[in-house]
């Protein structure tokens, strides 16, 4: 087998294979000049794979840009119009096609793809346990998805093995179908979130996703080294998965967290790990960047009742001690702290009112980006417990989701919208909507503008086909 190469401008990289049949390489060139446009080709056996594509490096660290234009959107992942039992669970491929064809038409500098690329929770088996409540819908489904995609073998290795085959057949219908060459000349920067490790974050008496075992976390890694670039500026040792900063010049600096992968229980419980957390939080009180912001995969700001939340909101009925909110449960009760949430974390919330207290006292400009609650929404937050922000709010923004259907918002699969956690106040600036969108943040020296779009798929008898149908635009 010989070995691709890539040239980009003068320069020449040999591929280095990630799988073990020679399908998925990566490149990486060094010494490249910033803010520069080099034309990129792919060789493979003498011959030009492809036509060529532009790139344009970002530029220099310390020089000051005079605008950086961030594409961010969330929970693009799902079967091709995936649905069972009258229901659809995500949108069919053309219409997310459209709706980041829309966002690329605005032409971004980069693209923020935040958490839940691909949606295939296991519950801790083989293939995922949908209708696993009604033994015969889930002895059919299984079997289906058996012989479409295949089954793990939780023991053995990802690549070079069965595994490796399943995984591909999941990330060509959830990624690369999705994706293709589109964004070949838009640097896009991926972070995980509780799918990304064949998970739905659950905790119930009889189950308990998270912390990720040994088994998600390679199957979370071995997709992401197969589908998705590298975080290339990230915290020393550990999983480069887990964070990441993308910096644009002078201009821009933001924080990406997974929220899933480091989840930790117990007295020191956290989110993010305790050696990402000084990381980014160390950054925050250094950054000389005009404009900064967190970008964890699960919001500051929003509940959804979900378990893995920084805050112990949960959907309960009257007279209810302690919840468990099961997805697609149907949970019934009303969004609040007077039921117990089942094994959430006080140190969760510790360390949200960590990260929030560092980025409300950094000065200047800050806010946070976030994605995993299907939403689109923005607020400006003016207190968080005994927090108080009210001369120095911090927005957060739910930059909305791109797959969501009938089965997938939250109204549906928790019985309740996303809404403003009851230990925290907050301004609205775009209320909580459940339809499919992104966001582009339009960032200059003296402002920051972020501009939501409203790409509809609520409602399937409307026939929307993905494109834009409303905007609001908040300035920071």
């Amino acid at each position: 087998m010989q070995t691709p190469t890539l040239r980009c401008g003068d320069h020449l990289s040999s591929g280095a294979m990630v799988d073990s049949e020679g399908k998925h390489w990566q490149f990486a060139i060094n010494g490249l000049r910033a803010d520069t446009e080099y034309s990129l080709q792919v060789r493979d056996a003498g011959s030009d794979v492809g036509a060529s594509w532009p790139l344009r490096t970002f530029p220099s660290p310390d020089s000051i840009p005079e605008k950086f234009k961030l594409l961010s959107y969330t929970c693009a992942g799902g079967g091709d119009g995936f649905g069972f039992m009258g229901k659809q669970y995500f949108k069919p491929l053309d219409f997310k096609r459209r709706l980041l064809a829309s966002a690329l038409a605005e032409k971004p500098d980069a693209a923020l793809a935040i958490g839940d690329h691909v949606y295939w929770d296991l519950r801790g088996q083989g293939i995922p346990q949908i209708g696993r409540k009604k033994p015969p819908l889930k002895w059919v489904l299984g079997h289906y998805l058996r012989w479409k995609f295949g089954e793990f073998d939780r023991s053995a290795a990802m690549i070079g093995t069965g595994n490796e085959s399943v995984l591909k057949a999941i990330g060509q219908e959830q990624i690369a179908a999705l994706y293709g060459t589109d964004f070949k000349s838009v640097p896009v920067f991926f972070i995980g979130d509780d799918h990304d490790y064949f998970e739905n974050d659950d905790a119930e008496k009889d189950l308990v996703t998270f912390p990720a075992d040994a088994f998600s976390k390679r199957a979370s890694k071995a997709m992401a080294d197969l589908y998705y670039p590298a975080l290339l500026d990230r915290p020393k040792g550990g999983n480069g998965r887990l964070a990441g900063r993308l910096r644009y010049g002078k201009l821009f600096e933001g924080f990406l967290l997974d929220c899933a992968g480091g989840l930790t229980l117990g007295d020191n419980a956290r989110l993010v790990p305790e050696d990402i957390e000084a990381w980014a939080r160390e950054a925050c009180v250094g950054s000389s960047a005009t404009h900064f912001a967190f970008i964890p995969s699960h919001p500051l700001g929003y509940t959804a009742g979900k378990w893995r939340e920084w805050y112990p909101d949960v959907v309960a009925e009257e007279g209810e001690d302690t919840v468990s909110n099961e997805l697609m449960g149907e949970t019934k009760g009303t969004l609040g702290v007077n039921a117990d949430k089942y094994l959430w974390q006080k140190g969760w919330w510790n360390q949200h009112q960590r990260i929030l207290a560092a980025l409300a006292n950094r000065p200047g400009s800050r806010f946070m980006i976030s994605g995993d609650i299907h939403a689109l929404a923005a607020e400006r937050i003016v207190r968080s417990g005994d927090l108080d922000l009210s001369d120095r709010p911090v927005t957060s923004l739910l930059s909305g989701p791109v797959s969501s259907s009938d089965g997938t918002w939250p109204s549906a699969a928790r019985g309740v919208q996303a809404a403003v956690p009851a230990w925290l106040k907050a301004e609205t600036l775009v209320p909580v909507t459940e339809v499919n969108s992104y966001t582009i943040i339009e960032i200059t020296k003296d402002s920051v503008g972020m501009h939501l779009r409203d790409c509809g798929g609520y409602d399937r008898s409307l026939n929307e086909t993905g494109e834009v149908l409303r905007s609001t635009t908040i300035n920071v």
